[in-house]
């Protein structure tokens, strides 16, 4: 009976490995995922790459890379971008020398051809980050200080370089670049590990730090994504960059109640695995893949005198198939892997969910 039942899963697991692609087993996304989406102008692909950051920005086929994760992860970056198409990296910036940052850029760069890399200068100098810099000198990648307020364009994208603005911090966090990627009238605000006290400076610049897209900074600990720097942003929705099951219980349950008390859909990729959005400049869809189907969600700019703001109203359960108003107490005790987000009611009910009958969306 054993024998038997063997030959039955190993002839199943061979039909789903002849009937899936190399790009399905690996999970990395393919142009055709994308048909969904209409025409976009950005998509920005925030890749998982466990408890660690990286984010690949496509635009009419050329691309920004911010950071490649740990070491180990150098192979998986460059062979995502690679199936995008991506045979010469535009830029490449490396926010901060933190190893779950800039480990993998080396294996990059000695992959795909690197035009420009941008940084700021520290003085840390552990053998990884030292690598990274040996690696843009031996294949000649052009090398640019981050100078906030400095604006470079990819493809019909942006982005603006709105910090570091100090030279002097005690927290390596903090000499994080970020930048603001922009097309159209949709905007990304990217933070790699800046804390508060980056947080605080960018406040005080007098900069437009609204966005559309945020991601978190920190992978969402408690030292980034402060109350006063969340309000500026205001975002439509936010990815989290984490490792699942990481040793810094990230994200922070005090950051995940910041986002649930604004009605900040948010995405993890310790739950989701890589994350993408895609805009065509006017609306953001949103596409999780990780092991499950993949989702679009499409959240649009409201006609009303709060266009400025892309209204994130309904929550539903995809384990009971009910979907609440985002103030319903039964979002705050929801699981975030069981959350799904949707602008309009019609759309909630159009994907099979039913109206809550406590809040009655």
């Amino acid at each position: 009976m054993k024998k038997i039942l063997c030959i039955v899963l190993a002839i199943t697991l061979l039909f789903l490995l002849c009937s899936c692609t190399l790009e399905e087993l690996l999970g990395i996304p393919s142009p055709k995922d994308y048909n969904q989406i209409g025409d976009a102008k950005l998509i920005v692909h925030f890749i998982d790459v466990g408890q660690g950051d990286s984010t690949l920005l496509e635009s009419k086929g050329e691309f920004v890379l911010i950071d490649a994760g740990e070491r180990d992860y150098g192979d998986t970056v460059a062979e995502y971008a690679e199936k995008r198409g991506c045979n010469e990296l535009k830029y490449m910036i490396a926010t901060h020398p933190d190893s779950d940052h800039v480990g993998g850029l080396k294996t990059v760069i000695e992959t795909i051809d690197t035009e420009n890399f941008i940084t700021c200068e520290t003085d840390k100098s552990t053998s990884t980050w030292l690598n990274v810099l040996h690696a843009v000198d031996e294949y000649d990648v052009n090398y640019i200080d981050a100078e906030p307020g400095k604006t470079y364009s990819f493809g019909e994208a942006t982005f603006t370089v709105l910090a570091p603005l100090g030279d002097s911090y005690n927290n390596y966090n903090n000499y994080s670049v970020v930048v603001k990627a922009q097309c159209g009238d949709i905007s990304f605000l990217l933070t790699g590990d800046a804390e508060k006290e980056s947080e605080e400076q960018m406040l005080r610049s007098g900069e437009d730090l609204s966005a559309d897209v945020l991601k978190c900074g920190h992978h969402g600990s408690s030292t980034s994504t402060s109350d006063a720097f969340l309000s500026a942003v205001d975002p439509a929705f936010a990815v989290i960059s984490c490792g699942k099951n990481n040793d810094y219980g990230h994200p922070h349950r005090e950051t995940v109640s910041k986002l649930r008390e604004r009605g900040v859909a948010y995405y993890r990729t310790d739950l989701l695995g890589t994350v993408v959005a895609a805009t065509d400049g006017k609306e953001i869809s949103v596409l999780s893949q990780g092991g499950r189907q993949i989702e679009a969600e499409t959240f649009s700019r409201n006609d009303s005198e709060n266009a400025d703001q892309a209204a994130i109203s309904y929550v539903g359960n995809r384990s009971s198939h009910v979907f609440h108003r985002y103030e319903c107490s039964g979002v705050k005790t929801m699981k975030d892997e069981n959350m799904i987000f949707f602008d309009t009611r019609e759309k909630a009910i159009e994907k099979g969910f039913s109206p809550c009958s406590l809040c009655n969306p």
